[in-house]
């Protein structure tokens, strides 16, 4: 009897003792759950204040660069579209983000890139003449050799800001890969109203959202080829000094072509999903449609054909309208 009492006694004391042990552990992992929890808290919070402060230095600087934008000297508004253009690739990559926060942060200043192409500028309605290496003698700077060269340096400057504009978001807006987006390829661009007193690249681009460039003038080429529009695309009401080149795009949804005037246009090689308008529109040289295909209507009502036009080889799904055109 006494040895089991001995053997009672001893269980008892061990139980105790693990009792006591895992009471221990327990209070050793809470304390450190709780040091981890204090932990995480302090690493939120600093993530945070970093954030807040990353975020008040980015507003600055945004700040800046807007105001440099009106500038009067090419320099300092060069400097503001290249720190704007940095901050757009910032935001992108803003962790403390959602998709959405990030993309509306970037649309605010791809806005702004836009109204600064879309913004007037005095000298380009001199742009036939400023584009001589010399005055003309029947133009208005005949006789008026120093302002021409001053002009010439002036819009020649302005050039270079907004050349480095288009170069930096058409940099963004191809992938190496055909057809595939770029980082830039989701926000949407309205270059409406524009005058391009510029030769506009803006080949292989892939647009995921709406597009608007209506009502522009194009004074130099103008290449859009190899492109893939996601969204609408709004091209209506432009005139094109230069040849125009549209040939190997897809337009996913609407492409609206419509009131406009070509010297030389190429439009090969394209495939529209939705409807394609064209109507309205003066070719003053020669016009390319061939090997297209269109599986939403196609609109070419109400237009001139003043050199050739070649529509070999097209497939229409949706129905053609060529009523009205003149050659």
């Amino acid at each position: 009897g006494g040895a089991a009492l001995v053997l009672l006694e001893t269980y008892r004391k061990n139980t105790n003792d693990r009792t006591k042990a895992n009471a221990d552990i327990n209070a050793a992992l809470k304390n450190q759950e709780h040091q981890t929890k204090v932990l995480k808290e302090q690493i939120r919070q600093f993530d945070e204040n970093a954030f807040k402060e990353r975020k008040a230095e980015r507003r600055e600087r945004y700040t800046k660069a807007v105001e440099q934008l009106g500038d009067e000297k090419a320099p300092v508004r060069m400097g503001g579209v290249y720190t704007l253009v940095g901050l757009v690739d910032e935001w992108l990559e803003e962790k403390s983000l959602s998709d959405d926060e990030r993309f509306k942060e970037g649309q605010v200043i791809i806005n702004n890139l836009c109204a600064y192409i879309r913004s007037p500028f005095a000298l380009a309605s001199h742009y036939n003449e400023l584009a001589n290496p010399t005055p003309t003698p029947e133009g208005i700077y005949k006789d008026k050799k120093e302002k021409f060269y001053a002009d010439k340096a002036t819009l020649d400057s302005e050039t270079d800001v907004r050349l480095s504009i288009i170069k930096e978001i058409h940099d963004r807006i191809q992938c190496p890969d055909k057809n595939t987006p770029g980082v830039w390829s989701d926000f949407e661009y309205d270059f409406s109203g524009s005058t391009f007193f510029y030769p506009i690249d803006l080949t292989n681009s892939y647009y995921a959202k709406p597009i608007n460039f209506s009502g522009s003038t194009y004074q130099g080429e103008a290449n859009f080829n190899d492109s893939t529009y996601q969204g609408g695309a709004d091209f209506s009401r432009s005139t094109y000094q230069g040849e125009a080149d549209f040939s190997h795009s897809t337009y996913y949804q609407w492409a609206n072509f419509s009131h406009s005037t070509y010297q030389w246009a190429n439009f090969n090689d394209s495939t529209y999903q939705g409807r394609a308008n064209f109507s309205h529109s003066t070719y003053q040289g020669e016009a390319y449609f061939s090997e297209s295909t269109y599986q939403g209507r196609a609109d070419f009502r109400h237009s001139t054909y003043k050199s050739g036009s070649v529509f070999l080889g097209s497939t229409y799904e949706g129905g053609a309208d060529f009523s009205d055109f003149t050659y």
